[in-house]
């Protein structure tokens, strides 16, 4: 059975169409949307999520370094008002870095998921494979961004915001995370907060603004969950919620973080990912200006090397900006510190947005079509941003060198 088939069964399954039928002692409750992350240290710790239909009386999971499974962790139950089943949720503790583990969530009352693996950080690999995109959704081009990203058995994938487009209508998450299970029960799924993640209800047919609520309780982020910070290798990892990104604690948090980063000795690579891009050129939206405001200064105060967004549908890369001007006019091949570089990559599976015509001095490459990137990171060298769409043919390669 193809991806394709298997996704289409599970998001069925979740709305209740050829779901298998409790036992006699009606204790089928098994879990779905497994779905896992990192922790503060990716190193040696590990989050995994997933629900049940409805309660059951333990969370559990069972993990180790072989299908033995000789290890447990007890979890918790993240609640919201507007759930659509049991969510449950369990940190991984003490973990050994760069290991394959094995494990299986549930309970014996309700049961218990198959088994499967992820292996955690490695503290100073030679480089490492991630890969990104924003504006996900249920389509079938969605399904395939899936496939790529298993493909491409990166270390971790990172959502650029506007994840599941549930917008309120709470059923659309379960089948959304249906739809990547697949991916997300074996890759760390590190996401950032954007705009459809704030979502509205009906209320006595009026439209009632519920927040972040069902994207803090559904996912499992380091930190503040809405702005935190992990590292891999050398590379530090930094996002905050650009929906909200006047709030001025968020921005206080932001200076901070991007200071300490530049502070520690073991960081190389400072990259940045957010869901609003400050640069852009899709037909109707054109630069973010209080973004720019905002954001830009802290931004080039620390010279991070690389601004990774969504929120416009479609492929899109600056030249190397700094101050609001463009450093560097090489095409594809730049030095490390003389810029920071801003892509978009909104393709994740939704519909595609046009651009403004002419196109603006400071982008360097645009394209309309869903894709993702594939970004490795070096201990030595150049790193490397490979734009591909969704057919996993390339856009374009940029370096960033030493």
């Amino acid at each position: 059975m193809s991806l394709v088939q298997t996704t289409l069964a599970m998001i069925l399954s979740v709305n209740g169409i050829g779901q298998q039928a409790p036992d006699a002692m009606g204790t089928a409750n098994p879990p779905t949307q497994v779905r896992i992350s990192y922790g503060e240290d990716p190193t040696r710790m590990m989050r995994v999520v997933w629900q049940t239909k409805t309660p059951t009386p333990s969370l559990v999971v069972k993990y180790g370094t072989s299908e033995k499974l000789e290890q447990m962790a007890v979890g918790s139950r993240p609640t919201y008002a507007y759930e659509t089943g049991a969510l449950a949720e369990a940190t991984l503790y003490n973990l050994k870095p760069n290991t394959t583990y094995f494990y299986r969530c549930g309970s014996d009352q309700g049961g218990w998921s198959d088994v499967q693996s992820f292996r955690t950080a490695e503290p100073n690999p030679s480089s490492f494979v991630f890969t990104a995109f924003g504006d996900h959704g249920i389509s079938p081009d969605a399904v395939k961004n899936v496939e790529n990203v298993l493909f491409e058995k990166p270390a971790f994938h990172l959502l650029l915001g506007d994840i599941s487009y549930a917008n309120g209508n709470q059923p659309i998450w379960d089948s959304y995370l249906s739809q990547i299970e697949p991916m997300t029960r074996s890759v760390p799924y590190m996401l950032a907060y954007g705009n459809h993640e704030n979502e509205r209800i009906t209320v006595d047919e009026k439209q009632v603004r519920i927040g972040y609520v069902a994207t803090l309780a559904r996912f499992a982020m380091p930190g503040f969950e809405q702005c935190y910070t992990f590292d891999y290798g050398n590379a530090r990892f930094v996002t905050f919620n650009s929906d909200d990104y006047t709030n001025p604690i968020q921005q206080n948090w932001l200076d901070q973080t991007l200071a300490e980063a530049r502070r520690d000795k073991k960081v190389k690579w400072l990259i940045v990912f957010e869901h609003h891009p400050l640069y852009a050129s899709s037909k109707g939206r054109d630069n973010n200006v209080g973004l720019i405001k905002a954001i830009s200064p802290i931004l080039d105060k620390y010279k991070v090397d690389l601004v990774l967004s969504g929120h416009d549908h479609h492929y899109e890369r600056n030249y190397p900006m700094r101050a609001d001007k463009v450093t560097s006019k090489s095409k594809n091949k730049y030095k490390k510190g003389e810029g920071t570089l801003y892509v978009i990559q909104g393709g994740g599976g939704k519909s595609l947005y046009d651009f403004t015509d002419p196109m603006p001095d400071n982008c360097a490459f645009r394209e309309k079509v869903n894709g993702y990137m594939r970004i490795t990171v070096p201990r030595k060298g150049s790193l490397k941003i490979e734009a591909k769409r969704v057919d996993r043919s390339i856009m374009e390669v940029i370096e960033i060198t030493e």
